[in-house]
């Protein structure tokens, strides 16, 4: 049976993901600040801008996470400010979560003996191509770019798939905190004229993880309703 530990496992993404890893009857694992879907099969509660609970979590719950086939890293923080209202270390709590939890957390895992691991599934943004006001944001996407390349040219030998994923705009509480006029700015930049649907993006990530992708390696799959193009 597929394990797949998913970070940010409370977010909107999340969610549809998890409802359709069930149906599956794939375990979920998942690590969240907040409270997590409800049907994550064992929910960890972690700062993942703090190293040492990412650490404290992977020794304590060892023995259910040796076991890992498949990681989607969903977690990502998007404070909206602009370059003059930030401090460092906003900036670094934002590259933090974004992007060093991530190479932790794999890290940890292949320290720990986990032999099943084949799949790993980074989530960058749109922003990591075009920019962003956000300064922290779009810098910490592109920078999780270049870990999901690297990650694949070091992982590969190990016959672990890792590919990248770029949404969009997509109608969850992240996008929410744009004012009205800036979500409109961006769907008007979009060839589907839509905003995104949590589900649109959790389809591509399902299919990631499944076996009907499996000579798909190192890609990077923008799902942006045709913002770039």
């Amino acid at each position: 049976m597929d394990k797949i530990l998913i970070t940010g496992s409370g977010g909107g993404i999340a969610s549809e993901l998890i409802r359709q890893l069930k149906e599956r009857d794939v375990q979920v694992v998942g690590i969240d600040l907040k409270t997590s879907c409800t049907a994550v099969d064992l929910p960890i509660h972690c700062d993942l801008s703090d190293e040492q609970q990412i650490r404290k979590a992977f020794d304590l719950y060892k023995d259910d996470l040796n076991n890992i086939t498949g990681i989607v890293h969903l977690a990502g923080i998007y404070p909206n400010l602009s370059l003059s209202q930030y401090d460092l270390s906003l900036w670094q709590k934002v590259h933090a979560v974004n992007v060093t939890s991530l190479f932790i957390i794999v890290q940890l895992l292949l320290e720990q003996g986990c032999d099943r691991l084949r799949n790993i599934i980074c989530t960058s943004s749109t922003a990591a191509k075009v920019g962003s006001r956000d300064p922290a944001y779009a810098s910490s996407k592109a920078a999780l770019l270049g870990l999901s390349k690297s990650l694949s040219l070091s992982l590969a030998p190990k016959g672990i798939r890792v590919n990248s994923i770029l949404p969009g705009i997509i109608d969850t509480d992240m996008s929410k905190v744009q004012t009205s006029e800036r979500r409109d700015y961006h769907r008007k930049k979009t060839l589907s004229n839509t905003i995104g649907r949590p589900e649109e993006v959790a389809n591509v990530i399902a299919f990631l993880l499944g076996n009907d992708s499996s000579y798909i390696w190192g890609a990077s799959i923008d799902i942006n309703g045709g913002m770039t193009f």
